[in-house]
């Protein structure tokens, strides 16, 4: 009889386990903010068109979605920078206007004018980084 409850308590703390950590893969899997890329973003249908990491040169929309950790931009401005990862130099560093209580911003009409791999910030005006990712840019 103990070698059974022995068995018994055994299964039962490696199935609380794997119940346990999956809900934690769940819960880390969508709690940080992020940065995203999109061909064009429609605003009244919150649709993000072409969503990639890969684009050809010209114009796109840069997202930002800080709900997942529910803190908002902050600050009247918000610069979007594009960085050249290979030369460290950036390249571009385009102003946008924002509420303070933002915290899912689209950002249209970033040129990202020859390939490359970039990382793309969306920076306070104080030069504090609200959140970032990278992008390459091909032929």
């Amino acid at each position: 009889m103990k070698e059974n409850f022995k068995f018994l308590l055994s299964v039962a703390v490696i199935v609380s386990l794997i119940l346990g950590c999956s809900k934690l893969s769940d819960l880390a899997g969508d709690s940080s903010d992020k940065l995203f890329f999109c061909v064009s973003y429609n605003s009244s249908t919150d649709k993000c068109e072409g969503k990639s990491g890969k684009y050809t040169t010209g114009f796109l929309t840069v997202m930002i979605d800080l709900r997942p950790t529910k803190r908002k931009v902050g600050v009247d401005k918000v610069n979007i920078n594009v960085t050249n990862i290979k030369t460290g130099d950036v390249v571009d560093t385009y102003p946008y206007d924002t509420d303070p209580t933002m915290d899912y911003v689209y950002f249209d009409k970033v040129d990202f004018k020859s390939p490359g791999k970039y990382k793309v910030s969306a920076l306070k005006p104080d030069g504090t980084v609200l959140v970032s990712n990278e992008i390459e840019i091909i032929e």
